[in-house]
């Protein structure tokens, strides 16, 4: 049996309402909408919240999934509106943590021999990036999240964030542009990329 086919099974178990099936699925998804509430809302507590909400959510609306998008594109639309709303609710602006990010999504190392110095040099021109990437208004932030972070495509974005196709290419462009004209007013040499392999 593929790793698929029993997704498929264990999401079917849980539309008919078995909360054995729902407890296999929430051990299996938990760790990831954990990863990605902290990314969102950076804040440990208010990501152990939103885990919880995501799931009677999911508990909630599991029998909407018709299985047209891959079951983990759907669960990201959940969390992510899960923490919107927590954001909304506490009217506070939560920012990015630079430590939690994989490094070198957003820039690509120019030397293939670290010394200390191009480390320090490296390490504090990623910093400045994601400080600017914090600075970004929410509609460029989290289409760059998913992107850089999740890897996920254009068009998982759009379905995730509820926007067209287009919509996700020009927020995506605009925030990559926004970024590195904040790098060229502050004089800081980011190169900015897509990981590499990846296309639009």
């Amino acid at each position: 049996m593929t790793d698929d086919h029993a997704l498929e099974q264990l999401i079917t178990r849980c539309q008919q309402g078995d909360l054995e099936a729902f407890a296999v699925l929430f051990r299996r998804f938990r760790q990831y909408v954990y990863d990605l509430a902290c990314v969102i809302l950076r804040d440990n507590a208010a990501a152990h919240d939103a885990v919880q909400d995501t799931f009677l959510r999911v508990m909630e609306k599991v029998d909407t999934f018709a299985g047209e998008a891959a079951f983990e594109t759907w669960l990201t639309a959940v969390t992510v509106n899960v923490c919107r709303s927590h954001l909304r609710r506490q009217k506070v602006r939560r920012f990015l943590s630079l430590d939690q990010l994989p490094a070198g999504q957003l820039l690509r190392a120019g030397l293939s021999a670290a010394s200390p110095a191009h480390l320090v040099e490296e390490r504090l021109h990623r910093q400045s990036l994601w400080q600017m990437v914090n600075s970004l208004p929410e509609r460029l932030r989290l289409p760059l999240i998913l992107r850089y972070r999740y890897a996920m495509s254009c068009a998982d974005i759009a379905g995730v964030l509820g926007v067209k196709l287009g919509t996700v290419y020009q927020q995506l462009n605009e925030g990559r542009r926004q970024l590195a004209q904040m790098a060229a007013q502050q004089e800081t040499a980011v190169p900015l990329s897509l990981v590499p392999g990846e296309s639009r």
